[in-house]
């Protein structure tokens, strides 16, 4: 039996909050207790879901492994992961998410779910996904620099978010227009430069995205859920289509609200490379602003670690897109609450709550008797630093270098046990 006493919760009531096992036993008044983990100072909220990391394997290790990615994760207030799907190779097949259940296995203390890819090759896989529990959507890929992975016609992408409707799976996909990317690109007319990258994934090639899917999401019933939204424009599009009644659903990143297209310039521009691109500074603040609204469903960290070596290459194809983000997710949110954009209520919505509900985790995202006792205890006054060296993804940096929050993990319960 494990005491958590004296701890306030988002409605500003004081508890005292018992666990046995791995549920919530007891939600009370705070009575006094001496015992158990003093929680006075200290704010508790749902331990973290986040739907969007790369955990690396199989097949990029060096740049993050299971061990280390859960590190980050839990060091952040993260208890649950949702592992994306383009590895190497890539999560297609039944078999291959049996091997990467091995891979994985169970002693990283955290709660792992997968993306399923979804190609025009694999529609009877898709099938039986509803057998495997872990596999919480299937993954399509607007644009993918893997090309057994890409879907650039409709009729494909008609035919497998059909596939999921019949079976109740939620298609999560990366809405980026590969077309129109590479007639920007060609429209350069000379070999692109870092700085062209916000041109080359410009808002029209999201915005279009979006408006091939969701008619094609309307037509076939299926559950659509956007992946790293990165505009304004796109969300306004998403939000009218929740208002004819579509079951769509937007994500978005921390970085995308926080860092802007400016990073990309300077000697550690190539550190900021990521699809989709950073945006302009006037598009930044109105998708921060939706954020915190609540037009926003979702915070997903995109924790797409590489190493230094590889952001740091001279030549613009070189440089990987991606940026690592799971152990930062949580105070860059906070520090939200803390300058006073966004309550503590909206933080838990975006952080699990609305996952929870979208993705059917059913025990998760609240703190209630009978849930999962996946709880993280912030201390909202005091204030972190992110640096590298202190940084516990593997790949060992942060977009973050330099930047202070206000709201810092203090201690991560999963399924009942401290972790940190």
């Amino acid at each position: 039996m494990l005491k958590i006493r004296n701890i306030q919760l988002a409605d500003g009531n004081r508890v005292d909050i018992t666990i046995e096992g791995s549920k919530i036993s007891r939600v009370e008044k705070a009575t006094g207790l001496k015992k158990g983990v003093d929680g006075t100072g200290l704010i508790a909220i749902p331990g973290v879901i986040d739907p969007h990391v790369h955990f690396r394997i199989p097949g990029a290790s060096h740049k993050e492994d299971w061990e280390s990615g859960s590190a980050a994760a839990l060091k952040g207030g993260v208890t649950t992961v949702f592992d994306m799907p383009n590895t190497s190779p890539p999560l297609t097949t039944i078999k291959r998410l049996r091997g990467k259940r091995r891979l994985v296995g169970i002693s990283h203390q955290i709660n792992p779910r997968f993306w399923f890819a979804g190609t025009i090759s694999n529609l009877n896989e898709i099938a039986v996904l509803k057998r495997e529990p872990d596999v919480i959507g299937v993954k399509v890929y607007m644009s993918s620099p893997v090309r057994d992975l890409l879907i650039t016609e409709n009729n494909d992408l008609r035919k497998i978010f059909a596939i999921c409707a019949a079976n109740n799976l939620m298609v999560g996909v990366h809405a980026e227009d590969e077309i129109l990317i590479r007639a920007k690109r060609s429209a350069l007319g000379r070999d692109p430069q870092l700085t062209d990258h916000p041109l080359i994934h410009d808002t029209e090639v999201e915005v279009s995205a979006v408006q091939r899917a969701l008619p094609l999401a309307e037509e076939t019933g299926c559950q659509l859920y956007f992946c790293h939204i990165s505009t304004p424009e796109s969300v306004e599009i998403i939000l009218e289509a929740k208002k004819k009644g579509l079951p769509v659903f937007i994500e978005i990143t921390p970085h995308h609200i926080t860092l802007s297209q400016e990073n990309l310039q300077g000697a550690e521009g190539s550190y900021f490379k990521m699809n989709p691109s950073l945006r302009r500074v006037e598009q930044v603040s109105r998708l921060r602003e939706y954020v915190c609204d609540g037009s926003v469903d979702t915070v997903g960290s995109d924790h797409a670690p590489h190493t230094h070596q590889e952001k740091k290459r001279p030549t613009y194809d070189d440089i990987p897109s991606g940026v690592p983000g799971v152990e930062t997710l949580l105070p860059i949110l906070f520090n939200l609450v803390s300058r006073g954009e966004m309550t503590i209520e909206r933080l838990i919505d975006l952080t699990s709550r609305k996952a929870a509900e979208i993705f059917k985790l059913e025990g998760r995202g609240k703190i209630e008797e009978g849930c999962f006792a996946d709880l993280v205890l912030i201390d909202p006054n005091q204030e972190m630093i992110f640096t590298n060296s202190t940084i516990k993804t593997k790949c060992g940096w942060t977009p973050y270098q330099g930047i202070t929050v206000k709201g810092v993990p203090k201690m991560t319960i999963v399924s009942g046990k401290i972790i940190k």
